[in-house]
């Protein structure tokens, strides 16, 4: 059965300090363990190779086994935890979906 990659890419407002973007990514990486669906989860920030970047900083992908778990996985009120903390530190945010091809 195919699986489903859910990759955010995410960019801080400039005031954001570094211990409150680890903060969050914390936060994000637990969710996992409160998520049944999400099988696995990996993070990294940009490499600082490309000039593609539109800015991005920080890129997060999960991987589910359908989308319905897709889904279920926003509304869960574990994530919405973690996108309210989020919220007010976000500049910018892109969220892309596909099924493994």
């Amino acid at each position: 059965m195919a699986q489903i990659r859910h990759v955010v890419m995410m960019a801080f407002r400039p005031e954001t300090e570094d211990a409150q973007i680890a903060q969050l990514i914390e936060q994000y990486r637990s969710l996992p363990g409160k998520i049944d669906t999400m099988q696995r989860f990996e993070w990294g920030p940009e490499g600082g190779v490309s000039t593609h970047t539109e800015g991005y900083t920080h890129c997060f992908v999960s991987t589910f086994e359908k989308l319905d778990d897709v889904r279920a996985y926003g509304p869960h009120p574990a994530h919405q935890a973690f996108v309210e903390a989020l919220d007010p530190y976000l500049e910018k945010i892109l969220v892309f979906d596909f099924e493994i091809q």
